[in-house]
């Protein structure tokens, strides 16, 4: 499981969880995977969102991770 996930799902220790977000502060491409992740789960629980042409920037950046290999 990546980081990511274990971040949303609260599978970090207090240790892990401080790096994390001391990460976040900094990590541009890693704040895009934490929504990146938590939009496909919202998309899986049947969740909608208001749209402002945000999904298809989220839809952009999974292609391109995708050709990544990630």
């Amino acid at each position: 499981m990546n980081e990511a996930a274990r971040l949303l799902d609260g599978d970090l220790s207090a240790a892990e969880l401080a790096t994390l977000l001391e990460r976040l502060k900094h990590d541009a491409a890693f704040r895009d995977e934490i929504t990146t992740e938590q939009l496909r789960r919202d998309a899986l629980a049947g969740l909608r969102i208001s749209d402002d042409g945000y999904s298809l920037r989220i839809l952009a950046r999974l292609r391109e991770l995708r050709a990544q290999g990630r």
